[in-house]
């Protein structure tokens, strides 16, 4: 049906040629579910600050707030997790959520509780790959918890850790290029997109 409003009875389309409708006909429920929190939050953000909000100018502007973050999945920010984590390996404290329980069943705690600065960056990064593929496989309507368990991240190889440190490189750069169309992602294979 698209944005509008109801006057005398008579709904009002505010996408009366549909445009709207076919730009976001790509996106999934689970992304306009993401999309419609994000704007909420920006709405409420808005009200706050300035006392007035206004709807996004277009549908790909919509269509960016449409990423899949785990708070848009109703999940733990990842530095929420993070901290968790940390709680849990420093002070044995309980896992807030299931799902940063599933992500936890991965790392080394044991190695977290001596690990120096550096090597707490190493098993940073490698939360942030288990977590997100725990919040991946939520949004495909999966369970938190792996089919089979890999076990923690000090018994990889260092293959093993380099294709890890691949793929959450991988996703980061997918994650920036959410939201375009295909039109400029072919602008962006074939050179770049002009700056406007």
């Amino acid at each position: 049906m698209g944005w509008g409003f109801e006057r005398d009875g008579q709904w009002i389309s505010c996408d009366a040629e549909g445009d709207w409708l076919q730009a976001l006909a790509h996106l999934t429920t689970k992304h306009l579910q993401c999309g419609i929190k994000a704007e909420k939050a920006r709405t409420g953000t808005s009200l706050r600050q300035r006392g007035n909000v206004f709807p996004p100018d277009s549908a790909m502007q919509f269509a960016e707030m449409c990423q899949m973050t785990p708070e848009g999945l109703g999940l733990p920010d990842f530095d929420t997790a993070w901290q968790a984590l940390q709680d849990h390996a420093f002070a044995g404290r309980p896992y807030p959520h299931d799902a940063i329980a599933a992500a936890a069943e991965f790392m080394d705690l044991h190695g977290m509780a001596s690990a120096s600065y550096r090597q707490m960056e190493k098993h940073e990064k490698a939360f942030r790959v288990y977590y997100g593929q725990v919040v991946d496989r939520h949004a495909r309507g999966e369970g938190f918890k792996a089919q089979a368990a890999l076990g923690h991240d000090g018994q990889l190889s260092r293959a093993e850790q380099a294709a890890l440190a691949g793929q959450a490189r991988a996703q980061q750069a997918a994650s920036d290029l959410a939201g375009i169309t295909p039109a400029q992602a072919l602008k962006l294979m074939r050179g770049g997109l002009p700056s406007d």
